[in-house]
């Protein structure tokens, strides 16, 4: 193998390297929730919260709340009442 393709070789697994994992701005990616609800839950009927930060598969951080009878709701995590939940639960947690 001469140089030249050495070094070609060389340059390309470095840019696979550091593109991997990076999202395509523009793009929602494989996000979970393509839309998201604003509208307040009551806290009685919250089974399950789970928090998804932003990342290569979305560019978005996403809330996805599973109700008592099953039902998935994804919550826009800038609301003010979703923030208020998230950190009841986080108190509830450290408590438990």
């Amino acid at each position: 193998m001469n140089r030249a393709t050495t070094v070609m070789i060389l340059i390309l697994l470095l840019c696979a390297i550091t593109t991997q994992g990076i999202p395509i701005p523009g793009t929602r990616g494989r996000c979970q929730c393509p839309e998201t609800s604003s509208n307040p839950i009551n806290p009685t009927f919250i089974k399950n919260l789970k928090y998804i930060p932003n990342g290569p598969h979305c560019e978005t951080a996403e809330i996805i709340i599973t109700m008592k009878y099953g039902n998935r709701v994804c919550v826009s995590p800038d609301v003010h009442w979703v923030k208020i939940v998230i950190k009841a639960m986080k108190g509830a947690r450290k408590h438990n």
